[in-house]
């Protein structure tokens, strides 16, 4: 049987981490491999370049955690004025909590990745 890797799914966890930490342009494909513990000839096994690597990162940040935070937050079985709360206490305690660990906030992911490549032809 043929060796199974979970390389794909570590760059995407090291990119999305780094592109929240730093930003899309100043991390690196060798940051992302370092960081993933993946070599660069997988990385270019699984995606063609960085932003290939970015979108399908950004796919799994959606359908693992956005997606199911923003459905129990929204769910017409909370009362609208607690879903607002709700959504707003968790956005507040995971910004916190980086804060905690890298000594600094660091915004939306998904705006300021959209902001610093939205010029780009």
């Amino acid at each position: 049987m043929g060796r199974t890797s979970d390389a794909d799914e570590r760059l995407k966890d090291a990119a999305l981490a780094l592109i929240w930490e730093e930003s899309y342009g100043a991390v690196t494909i060798d940051d992302i491999c370092k960081r993933a513990d993946v070599k660069k000839g997988s990385f270019y096994y699984f995606f063609d370049s960085k932003a290939d690597l970015a979108v399908a990162a950004f796919e799994k940040l959606w359908e693992t955690d956005w997606k199911p935070t923003l459905d129990r937050a929204f769910s017409p079985s909370v009362p609208p004025l607690q879903r607002f709360i709700d959504y707003f206490k968790n956005l507040h305690a995971r910004q916190a909590e980086a804060k905690v660990r890298l000594g600094k906030l660091l915004g939306c992911p998904a705006c300021a990745i959209g902001s610093e490549v939205c010029t780009q032809g």
